[in-house]
């Protein structure tokens, strides 16, 4: 089926995605890499990450869920329930959904898949009743905090590091 034919449909992973799901964990990684190998290691299909998959499909809160255009995987987000400060200290206690990663394939880009996974971590978020999502996207990578901006993300903090 031609990916311009085709419908996008986004399905929760299961346990038999992990091969749909690694090319598209191993763009994002390698954005990072490309930026900061002495931080970020290469994607590999290794044990942790099998562990790690399999870790993100069997638990309560949290989830993969890919998008997919007739058989082939062109975009993924994964998700898990969080909150702001389980301690309470610092921020009053409050849920949200956190996106660990979040990632389209680079041919795909600009056709509405990345805001098609960012509607429906907000609509996952509203059923539960919670009020906000969030994520953290690297300095370096602008071309995803433009697309996380056009979707109606916006900065509420800026980390900062550097060296001893």
């Amino acid at each position: 089926m031609s990916g311009q034919n085709a419908t996008l449909t986004l399905r929760t992973a299961v346990a038999g995605d992990l091969e749909a799901y690694f090319p598209l964990f191993r763009e994002v990684q390698a954005i990072h890499v490309a930026e900061r190998p002495d931080l970020f290691a290469p994607a590999e299909l290794s044990d942790a990450f099998r562990r790690h998959f399999a870790d993100a499909v069997e638990a309560a809160h949290k989830e993969i869920v890919i998008a997919w255009l007739g058989d082939q995987a062109v975009g993924a987000v994964h998700y898990e329930k969080s909150s702001l400060d389980p301690t309470g200290v610092y921020l009053i206690d409050r849920p949200m959904l956190w996106i660990e990663s979040i990632s389209v394939l680079p041919r795909m880009h600009g056709k509405g898949i990345g805001r098609a996974l960012i509607a429906l971590v907000r609509e996952v978020a509203a059923r539960h009743g919670i009020d906000d999502i969030g994520l953290e996207v690297w300095s370096f990578n602008e071309p995803a905090r433009k697309a996380f901006e056009a979707s109606g993300l916006k900065v509420h903090a800026t980390t900062m590091w550097g060296e001893v």
